[in-house]
């Protein structure tokens, strides 16, 4: 992995958004480990956090390929913000968009907050995780509904590499329906092949136990 990205996994533990063990995720899997951006609440955390971002993305998109960063409600919505002001300190000024779950019916109306929507819109979408698509899907479904826009790329915290609930690749079927690119800062193998060689502060974090629970999950649910 890249300096960046080793920096980004070490920065998860640290600030308790990767964790080991056994939890439910929303699709009734239950994984040896979960990954939740909400907890990088602090200033420090979300700077961190926003200039890993603009690190993939200046690596696998040039700017004059999009127009702006979306975020898809609601963990998408601080990331798009933050990182448009981390590609703004690079000399990329983006504006950021994001989607309301209901559309506002006073005031500033509509499903949509930051830039406008407009068509010919070239959109680099910007969320945590990606196990099966689902809050992005809605999102694009939303986009269409009211603009004719292109999805530049997108780009994601950590790759879960699953399937989703028919048994094909989560991503590879997303990529086609969509006409786009997903671009992970780290795959969950790329975590666990760190780990098993890595102490963080001095500790071993993943355990042998963990990483059998790991190739079993895979085994069941990866691609």
């Amino acid at each position: 992995m890249q300096k960046y990205q080793e920096e980004f996994v070490e920065l998860a533990i640290f600030a308790g958004a990767l964790k080991f063990g056994q939890f439910t995720l929303k699709s009734g899997r239950v994984s040896p480990y979960f990954f939740n951006s909400g907890v990088f609440y602090t200033g420090q955390f979300t700077r961190s956090l926003a200039g890993v971002f603009a690190e993939l993305i200046g690596q696998r998109l040039k700017p004059e390929k999009y127009d702006a960063v979306f975020g898809p409600a609601y963990k998408g919505i601080p990331l798009a913000v933050t990182v448009s002001m981390a590609l703004a300190a690079k000399g990329i000024d983006k504006p950021w968009c994001f989607n309301r779950k209901e559309a506002k019916e006073h005031g500033d109306k509509g499903a949509f907050v930051g830039s406008p929507v407009v068509d010919g819109m070239r959109l680099a979408i910007v969320d945590d995780v990606f196990t099966t698509g689902g809050a992005k899907e809605d999102a694009i479904a939303q986009l269409a509904s009211v603009a004719k826009v292109t999805i530049a790329g997108v780009f994601i915290l950590v790759d879960r590499q699953e399937k989703d609930p028919e048994g094909k690749n989560a991503i590879a079927e997303f990529e086609k329906r969509n006409k786009t690119r997903v671009h992970s800062v780290v795959s969950a193998d790329q975590i666990f092949e760190y780990l098993s060689g890595h102490q963080v502060n001095g500790k071993n974090i993943v355990t042998k136990e963990i990483i059998a629970a790991y190739r079993e999950y895979k085994a069941k649910y990866g691609v």
